[in-house]
Protein backbone atom coordinates (compact mmCIF):
# COMPACT_ATOMS: atom_id res chain seq x y z
CA UNK A 1 0.00 0.00 0.00
CA UNK A 2 1.86 3.18 -0.88
CA UNK A 3 2.13 6.62 0.93
CA UNK A 4 -0.68 9.12 1.16
CA UNK A 5 0.54 11.87 -1.32
CA UNK A 6 -0.58 14.54 1.80
CA UNK A 7 1.63 14.53 4.34
CA UNK A 8 1.51 16.73 7.43
CA UNK A 9 3.33 20.24 7.09
CA UNK A 10 5.29 19.79 9.98
CA UNK A 11 7.07 23.40 9.24
CA UNK A 12 3.89 25.17 9.18
CA UNK A 13 2.72 23.39 12.64
CA UNK A 14 6.30 25.05 14.29
CA UNK A 15 5.50 27.90 13.35
CA UNK A 16 2.38 28.10 14.18
CA UNK A 17 3.40 26.84 17.82
CA UNK A 18 5.93 29.42 17.81
CA UNK A 19 3.76 32.42 17.53
CA UNK A 20 0.67 30.95 19.81
CA UNK A 21 4.01 30.77 22.34
CA UNK A 22 4.97 34.04 21.63
CA UNK A 23 1.45 35.77 21.79
CA UNK A 24 0.86 34.08 25.36
CA UNK A 25 4.36 35.15 26.29
CA UNK A 26 3.34 38.89 25.40
CA UNK A 27 -0.19 38.98 26.79
CA UNK A 28 1.55 37.94 30.32
CA UNK A 29 3.42 41.25 30.36
CA UNK A 30 -0.26 42.34 30.36
CA UNK A 31 -1.06 40.75 33.56
CA UNK A 32 -2.86 43.31 36.19
CA UNK A 33 -0.66 44.17 38.88
CA UNK A 34 -2.80 42.15 41.45
CA UNK A 35 -5.39 39.01 40.94
CA UNK A 36 -6.96 38.23 43.62
CA UNK A 37 -3.91 38.93 46.33
CA UNK A 38 -1.51 37.32 43.98
CA UNK A 39 0.53 39.82 42.34
CA UNK A 40 2.87 38.04 39.47
CA UNK A 41 6.24 39.29 38.05
CA UNK A 42 5.50 40.03 34.18
CA UNK A 43 7.04 38.43 31.47
CA UNK A 44 9.35 40.89 28.93
CA UNK A 45 10.01 39.34 25.82
CA UNK A 46 11.70 42.60 24.66
CA UNK A 47 14.19 43.40 27.69
CA UNK A 48 17.21 43.03 26.20
CA UNK A 49 16.74 45.71 23.65
CA UNK A 50 16.25 47.92 26.56
CA UNK A 51 19.82 47.36 27.63
CA UNK A 52 20.65 50.85 26.82
CA UNK A 53 18.27 52.29 29.02
CA UNK A 54 18.85 50.01 31.93
CA UNK A 55 22.48 50.61 31.90
CA UNK A 56 21.91 54.40 31.68
CA UNK A 57 19.72 54.16 35.07
CA UNK A 58 22.07 52.27 36.73
CA UNK A 59 25.14 55.15 35.63
CA UNK A 60 22.94 58.07 36.20
CA UNK A 61 23.58 59.66 39.79
CA UNK A 62 20.40 61.90 40.89
CA UNK A 63 19.94 62.55 44.60
CA UNK A 64 16.82 61.89 45.67
CA UNK A 65 16.25 64.66 47.61
CA UNK A 66 17.47 67.01 45.02
CA UNK A 67 14.50 64.69 42.50
CA UNK A 68 12.21 65.53 44.89
CA UNK A 69 12.42 68.99 45.15
CA UNK A 70 13.24 69.57 41.80
CA UNK A 71 9.97 71.36 40.38
CA UNK A 72 10.03 73.46 43.43
CA UNK A 73 13.35 74.88 43.90
CA UNK A 74 12.15 78.41 44.29
CA UNK A 75 9.31 77.59 46.81
CA UNK A 76 9.80 80.15 49.45
CA UNK A 77 9.01 77.55 52.36
CA UNK A 78 11.05 75.02 50.62
CA UNK A 79 14.34 77.57 50.17
CA UNK A 80 13.43 78.67 54.33
CA UNK A 81 13.05 74.73 55.08
CA UNK A 82 16.59 74.10 53.56
CA UNK A 83 18.49 77.43 55.71
CA UNK A 84 16.86 76.07 58.84
CA UNK A 85 18.06 72.90 57.79
CA UNK A 86 21.37 73.89 56.96
CA UNK A 87 21.86 75.77 60.62
CA UNK A 88 20.88 72.57 62.65
CA UNK A 89 23.17 70.49 60.92
CA UNK A 90 25.90 72.90 61.32
CA UNK A 91 24.94 72.96 65.09
CA UNK A 92 25.02 68.93 65.23
CA UNK A 93 28.51 68.93 63.30
CA UNK A 94 29.68 71.67 65.27
CA UNK A 95 28.56 69.69 68.55
CA UNK A 96 29.93 66.19 67.56
CA UNK A 97 32.66 66.45 64.53
CA UNK A 98 34.43 63.53 65.19
CA UNK A 99 31.53 61.45 64.67
CA UNK A 100 30.02 63.43 61.79
CA UNK A 101 30.68 61.99 58.17
CA UNK A 102 32.08 63.75 55.60
CA UNK A 103 30.14 64.82 52.35
CA UNK A 104 33.93 63.41 50.57
CA UNK A 105 33.32 59.88 52.02
CA UNK A 106 30.07 59.43 50.74
CA UNK A 107 29.08 58.21 47.00
CA UNK A 108 28.36 61.54 44.56
CA UNK A 109 24.36 60.01 44.98
CA UNK A 110 24.10 60.63 48.81
CA UNK A 111 23.15 63.56 50.60
CA UNK A 112 25.83 64.19 53.31
CA UNK A 113 22.71 64.41 55.79
CA UNK A 114 19.91 61.84 56.74
CA UNK A 115 16.90 63.96 56.02
CA UNK A 116 13.03 63.94 55.56
CA UNK A 117 11.73 64.91 52.43
CA UNK A 118 8.21 66.67 52.52
CA UNK A 119 6.20 67.01 50.18
CA UNK A 120 3.34 68.62 51.38
CA UNK A 121 1.53 71.79 49.51
CA UNK A 122 2.38 73.49 52.65
CA UNK A 123 5.45 71.44 53.69
CA UNK A 124 3.80 70.80 57.02
CA UNK A 125 3.61 67.10 56.53
CA UNK A 126 4.47 65.58 60.14
CA UNK A 127 3.14 69.13 62.20
CA UNK A 128 0.27 66.88 63.38
CA UNK A 129 2.88 64.34 64.53
CA UNK A 130 4.76 66.73 66.36
CA UNK A 131 2.25 68.88 67.84
CA UNK A 132 1.16 65.69 69.45
CA UNK A 133 4.29 64.19 70.72
CA UNK A 134 5.14 68.03 72.46
CA UNK A 135 1.90 67.36 73.99
CA UNK A 136 1.82 63.95 74.95
CA UNK A 137 1.79 63.96 78.51
CA UNK A 138 -1.68 65.19 78.53
CA UNK A 139 -3.13 63.04 75.31
CA UNK A 140 -4.70 60.18 77.98
CA UNK A 141 -2.74 57.35 75.62
CA UNK A 142 0.48 56.99 73.70
CA UNK A 143 1.89 59.06 70.81
CA UNK A 144 0.54 55.88 67.93
CA UNK A 145 3.20 55.47 65.15
CA UNK A 146 2.04 52.60 62.74
CA UNK A 147 4.42 51.17 60.63
CA UNK A 148 2.88 49.21 57.58
CA UNK A 149 5.52 47.05 55.46
CA UNK A 150 6.73 43.74 53.63
CA UNK A 151 9.12 40.99 54.98
CA UNK A 152 11.85 44.37 55.23
CA UNK A 153 10.60 44.10 58.43
CA UNK A 154 9.29 41.21 59.57
CA UNK A 155 10.42 40.26 63.15
CA UNK A 156 10.10 43.69 64.56
CA UNK A 157 13.72 44.36 62.28
CA UNK A 158 14.23 48.00 62.34
CA UNK A 159 11.04 48.98 64.10
CA UNK A 160 12.44 47.15 67.30
CA UNK A 161 15.24 49.94 67.24
CA UNK A 162 12.67 52.98 66.42
CA UNK A 163 10.25 51.90 69.35
CA UNK A 164 13.12 51.59 72.21
CA UNK A 165 15.13 55.03 71.18
CA UNK A 166 11.70 56.70 70.84
CA UNK A 167 10.88 55.20 74.50
CA UNK A 168 14.03 55.79 75.76
CA UNK A 169 13.94 59.73 74.78
CA UNK A 170 9.96 60.55 75.43
CA UNK A 171 8.90 57.63 77.44
CA UNK A 172 6.28 54.51 77.13
CA UNK A 173 6.47 50.73 77.18
CA UNK A 174 5.60 47.97 75.81
CA UNK A 175 5.78 46.10 72.23
CA UNK A 176 2.85 47.51 70.47
CA UNK A 177 0.88 45.20 68.20
CA UNK A 178 0.73 41.53 68.40
CA UNK A 179 -1.20 38.95 66.58
CA UNK A 180 -2.64 35.52 67.65
CA UNK A 181 0.24 33.24 65.73
CA UNK A 182 3.04 34.37 63.53
CA UNK A 183 5.69 32.61 61.26
CA UNK A 184 8.38 34.86 62.68
CA UNK A 185 7.43 34.54 66.13
CA UNK A 186 11.42 32.27 66.57
CA UNK A 187 12.76 35.48 64.93
CA UNK A 188 11.39 38.22 66.71
CA UNK A 189 13.57 39.72 70.00
CA UNK A 190 11.38 42.20 71.64
CA UNK A 191 8.77 39.40 72.42
CA UNK A 192 8.03 35.80 73.24
CA UNK A 193 5.50 34.84 71.18
CA UNK A 194 3.84 31.19 72.46
CA UNK A 195 0.28 30.29 71.25
CA UNK A 196 -1.33 26.86 70.41
CA UNK A 197 -4.42 26.85 68.09
CA UNK A 198 -6.16 29.42 66.06
CA UNK A 199 -6.99 29.60 62.34
CA UNK A 200 -5.53 32.15 60.77
CA UNK A 201 -6.96 34.32 58.00
CA UNK A 202 -4.27 36.48 55.76
CA UNK A 203 -5.63 39.23 53.60
CA UNK A 204 -2.85 38.06 51.09
CA UNK A 205 -4.55 34.51 50.80
CA UNK A 206 -7.69 34.29 52.35
CA UNK A 207 -11.20 36.60 51.14
CA UNK A 208 -13.06 38.40 53.74
CA UNK A 209 -13.49 42.02 55.41
CA UNK A 210 -10.19 42.81 57.08
CA UNK A 211 -9.14 46.31 59.24
CA UNK A 212 -5.88 47.72 58.97
CA UNK A 213 -3.83 44.98 60.74
CA UNK A 214 -5.22 42.39 57.50
CA UNK A 215 -4.94 38.95 59.72
CA UNK A 216 -7.96 38.03 62.00
CA UNK A 217 -8.44 34.89 63.48
CA UNK A 218 -10.57 32.50 64.92
CA UNK A 219 -10.58 29.54 67.59
CA UNK A 220 -11.51 26.44 69.49
CA UNK A 221 -12.18 26.18 73.26
CA UNK A 222 -8.44 25.46 74.63
CA UNK A 223 -6.73 27.32 72.07
CA UNK A 224 -4.61 29.79 73.93
CA UNK A 225 -1.81 32.21 73.33
CA UNK A 226 0.71 34.12 75.78
CA UNK A 227 3.42 37.36 74.86
CA UNK A 228 6.54 37.46 77.05
CA UNK A 229 8.75 40.50 77.44
CA UNK A 230 12.39 40.20 77.26
CA UNK A 231 14.19 39.97 80.84
CA UNK A 232 15.30 43.82 81.43
CA UNK A 233 12.64 45.25 79.56
CA UNK A 234 10.31 47.63 80.92
CA UNK A 235 6.73 46.43 82.25
CA UNK A 236 4.01 47.79 79.94
CA UNK A 237 0.90 48.69 81.58
CA UNK A 238 -2.43 47.63 79.97
CA UNK A 239 -2.76 44.81 77.65
CA UNK A 240 -6.06 45.08 75.05
CA UNK A 241 -7.79 42.33 73.30
CA UNK A 242 -9.36 43.85 69.62
CA UNK A 243 -12.14 41.39 68.43
CA UNK A 244 -15.96 41.28 68.22
CA UNK A 245 -18.11 38.49 69.29
CA UNK A 246 -21.78 38.49 68.38
CA UNK A 247 -22.71 36.19 71.23
CA UNK A 248 -20.10 37.50 73.70
CA UNK A 249 -16.66 35.19 74.51
CA UNK A 250 -15.29 34.09 77.73
CA UNK A 251 -11.13 33.66 78.42
CA UNK A 252 -9.26 32.91 81.13
CA UNK A 253 -6.61 35.46 81.82
CA UNK A 254 -3.08 34.96 83.81
CA UNK A 255 -0.89 38.13 84.19
CA UNK A 256 2.92 37.43 84.90
CA UNK A 257 2.49 33.71 85.64
CA UNK A 258 -0.03 34.41 87.96
CA UNK A 259 -3.63 32.23 89.15
CA UNK A 260 -5.53 33.01 85.97
CA UNK A 261 -8.92 34.94 86.08
CA UNK A 262 -12.30 34.59 84.01
CA UNK A 263 -13.01 37.44 81.81
CA UNK A 264 -16.11 37.77 80.50
CA UNK A 265 -16.23 39.71 76.78
CA UNK A 266 -19.51 42.22 76.01
CA UNK A 267 -21.14 40.68 72.89
CA UNK A 268 -20.53 42.93 70.42
CA UNK A 269 -21.46 42.90 66.54
CA UNK A 270 -18.66 45.41 65.85
CA UNK A 271 -15.26 45.93 66.12
CA UNK A 272 -14.69 46.60 69.99
CA UNK A 273 -11.82 46.36 72.24
CA UNK A 274 -11.41 45.34 75.49
CA UNK A 275 -8.63 45.36 78.57
CA UNK A 276 -6.85 41.83 79.58
CA UNK A 277 -5.06 43.50 82.53
CA UNK A 278 -3.42 46.56 83.62
CA UNK A 279 -0.83 47.45 86.04
CA UNK A 280 2.91 46.45 85.86
CA UNK A 281 2.86 43.20 82.85
CA UNK A 282 5.70 41.28 81.91
CA UNK A 283 3.93 38.58 80.51
CA UNK A 284 0.07 37.76 79.62
CA UNK A 285 -1.48 34.48 78.56
CA UNK A 286 -5.32 34.27 77.92
CA UNK A 287 -7.33 31.00 77.21
CA UNK A 288 -10.80 30.70 74.88
CA UNK A 289 -12.75 29.22 77.49
CA UNK A 290 -15.88 29.68 75.72
CA UNK A 291 -18.26 31.71 73.19
CA UNK A 292 -15.85 30.15 70.29
CA UNK A 293 -18.64 30.37 67.87
CA UNK A 294 -18.63 34.05 65.88
CA UNK A 295 -15.59 34.81 67.77
CA UNK A 296 -13.10 36.67 65.68
CA UNK A 297 -10.12 37.82 66.81
CA UNK A 298 -7.84 41.04 65.49
CA UNK A 299 -4.75 40.88 68.08
CA UNK A 300 -3.68 42.44 70.67
CA UNK A 301 -1.53 45.28 71.88
CA UNK A 302 1.02 45.91 74.61
CA UNK A 303 1.51 49.22 75.76
CA UNK A 304 2.03 52.06 78.21
CA UNK A 305 -0.35 54.61 78.74
CA UNK A 306 1.19 57.84 77.79
CA UNK A 307 4.83 58.23 76.04
CA UNK A 308 5.23 56.35 72.27
CA UNK A 309 3.90 53.17 70.93
CA UNK A 310 5.21 51.82 67.60
CA UNK A 311 3.31 49.22 65.99
CA UNK A 312 4.90 46.75 63.53
CA UNK A 313 2.54 45.54 60.90
CA UNK A 314 4.24 43.48 58.35
CA UNK A 315 3.05 40.59 55.77
CA UNK A 316 5.88 38.57 53.92
CA UNK A 317 5.35 39.29 50.06
CA UNK A 318 2.76 42.30 50.67
CA UNK A 319 3.40 45.23 47.74
CA UNK A 320 0.78 47.30 49.63
CA UNK A 321 -1.76 47.31 47.28
CA UNK A 322 -4.39 45.18 49.48
CA UNK A 323 -4.79 48.83 51.38
CA UNK A 324 -7.14 49.98 48.89
CA UNK A 325 -9.58 46.41 50.09
CA UNK A 326 -9.30 47.27 53.69
CA UNK A 327 -13.24 47.02 55.13
CA UNK A 328 -13.84 50.62 55.35
CA UNK A 329 -16.49 50.22 58.34
CA UNK A 330 -13.72 47.75 60.44
CA UNK A 331 -11.62 50.43 59.99
CA UNK A 332 -13.40 53.21 60.82
CA UNK A 333 -13.82 51.58 64.25
CA UNK A 334 -10.06 50.01 64.67
CA UNK A 335 -9.02 53.62 64.41
CA UNK A 336 -11.43 54.77 66.74
CA UNK A 337 -10.55 52.12 69.52
CA UNK A 338 -6.37 52.67 68.31
CA UNK A 339 -6.33 56.26 66.52
CA UNK A 340 -2.92 56.65 65.24
CA UNK A 341 -0.45 60.01 64.41
CA UNK A 342 1.88 59.03 62.11
CA UNK A 343 1.47 56.19 59.68
CA UNK A 344 5.05 54.90 57.81
CA UNK A 345 4.64 53.39 54.43
CA UNK A 346 7.51 50.53 53.44
CA UNK A 347 6.91 48.84 50.39
CA UNK A 348 8.42 47.85 47.10
CA UNK A 349 10.98 45.00 47.51
CA UNK A 350 7.86 42.72 46.55
CA UNK A 351 7.11 44.99 43.34
CA UNK A 352 10.54 45.06 41.67
CA UNK A 353 11.52 43.02 38.91
CA UNK A 354 15.09 43.04 37.58
CA UNK A 355 14.87 44.95 34.24
CA UNK A 356 11.90 46.65 34.52
CA UNK A 357 12.18 50.05 34.50
CA UNK A 358 8.37 51.50 34.82
CA UNK A 359 6.41 51.56 37.84
CA UNK A 360 3.90 54.21 37.02
CA UNK A 361 0.95 51.40 36.90
CA UNK A 362 2.35 50.14 40.45
CA UNK A 363 2.49 53.69 41.87
CA UNK A 364 -1.23 54.80 40.64
CA UNK A 365 -1.97 51.83 42.03
CA UNK A 366 -0.70 52.60 45.50
CA UNK A 367 -2.10 55.66 45.31
CA UNK A 368 -5.22 55.03 45.49
CA UNK A 369 -4.52 52.26 48.33
CA UNK A 370 -2.95 55.42 49.90
CA UNK A 371 -6.55 57.49 49.27
CA UNK A 372 -8.68 54.84 50.24
CA UNK A 373 -6.39 54.36 53.78
CA UNK A 374 -6.68 58.34 54.95
CA UNK A 375 -10.09 57.77 54.40
CA UNK A 376 -10.48 56.25 57.29
CA UNK A 377 -7.57 56.87 59.48
CA UNK A 378 -8.83 60.09 60.44
CA UNK A 379 -6.21 62.81 61.32
CA UNK A 380 -2.67 61.37 61.04
CA UNK A 381 0.21 61.74 59.36
CA UNK A 382 2.12 59.94 56.31
CA UNK A 383 5.35 59.11 55.36
CA UNK A 384 6.43 57.10 52.38
CA UNK A 385 9.64 55.08 53.07
CA UNK A 386 11.67 54.87 49.41
CA UNK A 387 12.22 51.18 48.57
CA UNK A 388 15.83 50.23 50.18
CA UNK A 389 19.38 49.30 48.28
CA UNK A 390 18.82 45.91 46.24
CA UNK A 391 22.00 44.45 45.13
CA UNK A 392 22.98 42.49 41.74
CA UNK A 393 26.50 41.26 41.45
CA UNK A 394 27.96 42.91 38.39
CA UNK A 395 30.46 40.88 36.49
CA UNK A 396 33.82 41.60 38.15
CA UNK A 397 31.50 40.67 40.89
CA UNK A 398 30.90 43.77 42.81
CA UNK A 399 27.45 44.32 44.03
CA UNK A 400 25.84 47.21 42.80
CA UNK A 401 22.25 48.51 42.70
CA UNK A 402 19.53 46.97 41.15
CA UNK A 403 18.74 49.47 38.39
CA UNK A 404 14.57 48.54 38.75
CA UNK A 405 15.13 49.95 42.14
CA UNK A 406 16.47 53.32 41.36
CA UNK A 407 13.55 53.20 39.28
CA UNK A 408 11.07 52.06 41.80
CA UNK A 409 12.66 54.50 43.76
CA UNK A 410 12.15 57.87 41.30
CA UNK A 411 8.27 56.50 41.03
CA UNK A 412 7.56 56.68 45.19
CA UNK A 413 9.12 60.22 45.06
CA UNK A 414 6.39 61.21 42.26
CA UNK A 415 4.03 59.22 44.34
CA UNK A 416 4.73 61.11 47.29
CA UNK A 417 4.55 64.59 45.57
CA UNK A 418 1.10 63.71 43.76
CA UNK A 419 0.02 62.45 47.31
CA UNK A 420 1.44 65.36 49.50
CA UNK A 421 3.13 62.90 52.17
CA UNK A 422 6.59 62.91 53.64
CA UNK A 423 9.13 60.87 51.91
CA UNK A 424 12.65 59.47 52.87
CA UNK A 425 15.24 57.69 50.93
CA UNK A 426 16.30 54.00 52.27
CA UNK A 427 18.36 53.52 49.32
CA UNK A 428 20.18 56.44 50.70
CA UNK A 429 20.16 55.39 54.18
CA UNK A 430 21.97 52.22 53.15
CA UNK A 431 24.50 53.46 51.03
CA UNK A 432 25.57 55.79 53.79
CA UNK A 433 26.11 52.82 55.45
CA UNK A 434 28.22 51.36 52.20
CA UNK A 435 25.60 49.53 50.28
CA UNK A 436 23.67 46.36 50.45
CA UNK A 437 26.73 44.31 49.60
CA UNK A 438 28.96 45.38 52.24
CA UNK A 439 26.23 44.82 54.60
CA UNK A 440 25.95 41.50 53.59
CA UNK A 441 29.59 40.88 53.81
CA UNK A 442 29.50 42.27 57.44
CA UNK A 443 26.81 39.91 58.48
CA UNK A 444 24.32 43.13 58.56
CA UNK A 445 22.13 42.13 55.45
CA UNK A 446 21.09 38.94 54.13
CA UNK A 447 23.23 37.10 50.60
CA UNK A 448 20.29 38.10 48.67
CA UNK A 449 21.33 41.50 48.99
CA UNK A 450 17.78 42.65 49.67
CA UNK A 451 17.02 42.11 53.11
CA UNK A 452 18.81 43.25 56.85
CA UNK A 453 20.09 41.30 60.10
CA UNK A 454 19.07 42.76 62.97
CA UNK A 455 22.16 44.37 63.15
CA UNK A 456 21.34 45.87 60.00
CA UNK A 457 18.08 46.74 60.68
CA UNK A 458 19.39 48.51 64.21
CA UNK A 459 21.80 50.34 62.06
CA UNK A 460 19.27 51.76 59.60
CA UNK A 461 17.27 52.80 62.16
CA UNK A 462 20.00 55.36 63.34
CA UNK A 463 19.50 56.80 60.27
CA UNK A 464 15.97 57.10 60.19
CA UNK A 465 16.21 58.34 63.72
CA UNK A 466 18.76 61.18 62.52
CA UNK A 467 16.32 62.41 60.22
CA UNK A 468 13.41 62.04 62.75
CA UNK A 469 15.45 64.56 65.04
CA UNK A 470 16.65 66.49 62.79
CA UNK A 471 12.82 67.05 62.15
CA UNK A 472 11.73 68.13 65.10
CA UNK A 473 14.47 70.47 65.63
CA UNK A 474 12.78 71.91 62.26
CA UNK A 475 8.84 72.14 63.55
CA UNK A 476 10.45 73.40 66.64
CA UNK A 477 11.89 75.98 65.27
CA UNK A 478 8.70 77.20 63.80
CA UNK A 479 6.26 76.85 66.02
Amino acid sequence: MGRSSKSPDYLLRFWLLALAVTLGLLLLYFLPDNIFGWEPNKVDLLSDLRREQVDSLANKSEDAVALSQQARSTDKKVQERERIHRELEAQAKAATPDSAMSAEKLDSTIHPTSILVDMTPAHDGLQHFFSQLRRRSSLGRPVRIAVLGDSFIEGDIFTSSIRSQLQARYGGSGVGWLPLTSETAGFRRTVRHEFKGWKEYNQLHSKGRYPLPSHYYTGSVGDWVRYTLPKGARPCNEAIIYYKAPSGATLEVSTNSEEATTLELPATEALSACRLATGSISSVRFTLTGGASGFVCYGVSLDGTSGVSVDNFSIRGNSGLILASLDAELNKAFFAERPYDLIVLQYGLNTISPKQLDYSGYTKQLGKAIDHLRATTGRADYLLLGVSDRGVKASGGAVVTMPAALALERAQIRLSADKGVVFWSTREAVGRLGGIGKLASKGWAAKDYTHLSHRGGDELARQFLDAFFLEEKYYDAIK
